[in-house]
């Protein structure tokens, strides 16, 4: 008797182990399916846009002013006019980072107002320089069903003309000129330059 009720005992048990797992699974089944309507549809894609931003990051990285636009129209001058428009406006936003980058990592002992006066000169003279600078690579897709061309295009701005605005700031302020890390922070100029030079350059 003793023996038996071991025995319905253990059967009771694996039967509840077993009920727990295939509660498990369909429980499993339904989070997989809750995170497919959440994705609601989406999948992971590689755009043209993928190609240009892994540049970007790679300028990026060596302070190297950079922008990239997107346009689309059934006009293609509109469609190209598009993206280098924002690519340039991408560019001038970059350049007020990497002012700050240079302000912070070279300017510590420069008073507050010395750097706003140099950085904005340096947004000021690299402003010109932005407007007339060349896209480094555009990549052109044509839709058939609907005529409609889509650009992307990746702007780099020369570092050359960035450092010679930076040089022209700095001629202008005496404190600047006087306290700031000139040497150290032309020789990271000059390295960027090179970088641009052999890999970047049209």
């Amino acid at each position: 008797m003793f023996a038996s009720t071991k025995k319905v005992r253990l059967a009771v048990t694996v039967v509840a182990v077993a009920a727990a797992a295939f509660m498990n699974s369909c429980g499993g089944k339904k989070v997989s399916a809750t995170q497919a309507a959440a994705s609601g549809g989406f999948e992971t894609v590689t755009t043209p846009a993928t190609e240009l931003e892994e540049i970007k990051r790679s300028l990026e990285d060596k302070n190297i002013p950079c922008g990239i636009g997107i346009g689309e129209s059934t006009d293609e001058m509109v469609a190209r006019n598009v993206p280098s428009d924002e690519a340039r406006t991408e560019v001038a936003k970059a350049v007020d980072v990497h002012v700050q980058r240079l302000s912070e990592s070279y300017a510590q002992n420069v008073g507050n107002e010395a750097k706003k006066i140099w950085e904005e000169a340096v947004r000021q003279i690299t402003d010109q320089h932005v407007k007339g600078s060349n896209v480094y690579k555009t990549v052109v897709q044509f839709n058939k069903e609907n005529g409609h061309y889509k650009i992307y295009s990746l702007i780099i701005l020369n570092p050359a003309l960035f450092k010679a605005a930076i040089s022209q700031a700095m001629a202008s302020d005496e404190e600047f000129e006087m306290r700031v890390k000139k040497d150290e922070m032309m020789s990271k100029l000059d390295a960027n330059i090179a970088e641009y030079e052999s890999k970047y350059r049209r």
